[in-house]
């Protein structure tokens, strides 16, 4: 088996994308059921990890978000890219006219939505990635589905790193993230950039773990991990609860400094501008208030990792290859 930068180079051909030297097809997007039992039987046995991910189509109404659209799995050799998704109707092309989903489209993203299921409860098949939780919160509340074993690898809330930079921090590998593809409709049949952006993401979330576990397999090796998911993980119900609680508090304390802002304070304190500055240092300190609640209400200390301290430790990578570039022809190359 590859390294990981042995593994860079994805060859984007009509068959699906190929990794180099394997010659084999190893992204699947699955749109049946049937699609992801096969993946699953063939590359997600358990124990084991995964890397994992979600896309949803961007909402433009502010408090209306869209279910997710996309789950991605991968294993470092195979990515299964599965629409458990397909809104009524979409898009055609970014400004196109808005048509009709086909009816098998959205019956068959039904059908891999439960064929999913069991693999995303199982604690024994650990998924990876950044940002694992709020993905898990959305699945749950749109779809019910629970998510266990999930590996956070973006570190503490103050170092928290985004994918792209995790992975060019840990194996030297620069990730592609177009605006474009983020921003697409991914509740809209999937077209082959966008597989192949999704398939990307969720390799990424595996190799960074392949690296952090032999960094240290102390602490990342599947034993350790499971163990401590174990021990102290919080199921999506609970993690749903406490986002509703930090969006609840946020929005109280912005209220009060709303009003303190726009109102002042009821008496003057001597000068205006001593009652002014009264006013603002109150509103600093909501500000401040917030930040620390949203972060007691979403801190898991109990299932949190080193991921920190490891990367400080490690030696620094010096050579850099760009993952998800294409040039003209539509191959993604090695910079």
């Amino acid at each position: 088996r590859g390294s990981p930068q042995d593994m860079l180079l994805l060859l984007l051909a009509t068959s699906g994308l190929l990794l180099p030297g394997i010659g084999e097809k190893v992204v699947t997007h699955a749109t049946s059921a049937a699609d992801v039992r096969s993946w699953v039987e063939e590359h997600c046995s358990a124990p084991g990890v995964v890397g994992f991910d979600t896309e949803t189509r961007p909402s433009h109404r502010k408090g209306r978000p869209n279910p997710p659209a996309v789950i991605q799995l991968s294993t470092m050799h195979a990515c299964l890219v599965a629409q458990v998704y397909v809104a009524p109707r979409h898009r055609l092309g970014r400004r196109g006219a808005w048509v009709e989903s086909a009816r098998e489209a959205r019956e068959g993203a039904d059908g891999v939505r439960h064929a999913l299921t069991a693999t995303l409860e199982d604690r024994s098949i650990l998924k990876a990635g950044v940002g694992v939780d709020n993905d898990a919160i959305d699945l749950w509340q749109f779809w019910g589905l629970e998510v266990n074993g999930r590996v956070e690898l973006a570190g503490v809330a103050e170092r928290s790193r985004s994918l792209a930079r995790l992975l060019a921090t840990t194996t030297g590998v620069e990730l592609s993230k177009p605006k474009a593809l983020q921003a697409s409709d991914w509740a809209a049949p999937l077209g082959e950039r966008q597989v192949a952006y999704a398939a990307a993401d969720a390799w990424a979330g595996r190799a960074i773990y392949e690296r952090l576990s032999s960094l240290d397999a102390s602490s990342f090796g599947l034993d350790a991990v499971a163990a401590l998911l174990d021990a102290g993980e919080r199921s999506c119900c609970e993690l749903y609860a406490m986002r509703r609680a930090r969006q609840a508090a946020r929005a109280a304390l912005a209220d009060v400094a709303a009003q303190l802002g726009e109102e002042g304070l009821p008496h003057r304190l001597g000068s205006g501008e001593e009652s002014h500055a009264s006013a603002k240092r109150v509103i600093t300190a909501l500000s401040g208030h917030a930040r620390t609640v949203a972060r007691s209400l979403a801190d898991s200390k109990d299932t949190r990792l080193p991921v920190d301290s490891v990367l400080d430790a490690a030696p620094e990578i010096d050579e850099v290859s760009t993952l998800g570039r294409e040039d003209r022809s539509g191959v993604v190359q090695r910079k």
